[in-house]
């Protein structure tokens, strides 16, 4: 008698142990951000941040069609543009890339100045956490808050560091009929 209620106990217990440890897990790997504390252009510059869906980017500069989300920010200032390209899953209403996204080539950084001799840096780690801050929204209407924090390291001299950082909201640039 006591074996036949030991097996019902035991599924029971387990159902409840994983389904409290996937629930657990969940709330964890949410995405909170809050809009306190928004990057500013810098003074004299211009600044743009946009996404676009159904893209991709090849090089730094290139957006052709694909299967993710592309977040991209533009400062342009003093003879130099500075442009950070982000690409996100197209699935959900928020997202998290680690530096493991970061070193795969999820984000690329690129800094042009005609007039400057400019050491190339690459990303090296950070992360980006971004938020659809608008859900109910077409996605033609809507906006997303990102937040990124990306440490970058030249190329050639490993020991010249450089971080980048954005917390903004980002704007669609595309028109979905």
């Amino acid at each position: 008698m006591k074996s036949k209620l030991i097996l019902p106990v035991l599924l029971f217990s387990s159902t409840v142990f994983f389904s409290s440890c996937s629930k657990q897990k969940s709330e964890k790997d949410e995405v909170k951000l809050d809009d306190k504390n928004l990057t500013t252009c810098s003074t004299g510059s211009d600044c743009s941040f946009l996404f676009t869906e159904q893209a991709d980017f090849e090089g730094y500069t290139n957006l052709k069609p694909g299967t993710y989300r592309v977040f991209w920010s533009i400062q342009q200032g003093n003879g130099i543009t500075n442009t950070l390209y982000i690409k996100a899953p197209m699935q959900g209403k928020s997202f998290a890339l680690t530096k493991a996204d970061i070193l795969a080539g999820k984000i690329q950084v690129n800094s042009s100045c005609p007039s400057c001799y400019m050491i190339p840096f690459k990303p090296v780690d950070g992360y980006v956490k971004g938020i659809n801050a608008t859900p109910d929204k077409q996605a033609d209407q809507t906006k997303w808050l990102i937040e990124a924090k990306i440490f970058m390291q030249a190329n050639d001299y490993p020991q010249l560091k450089d971080t980048i950082f954005i917390k903004q909201y980002f704007h669609p640039n595309f028109v979905n009929n």
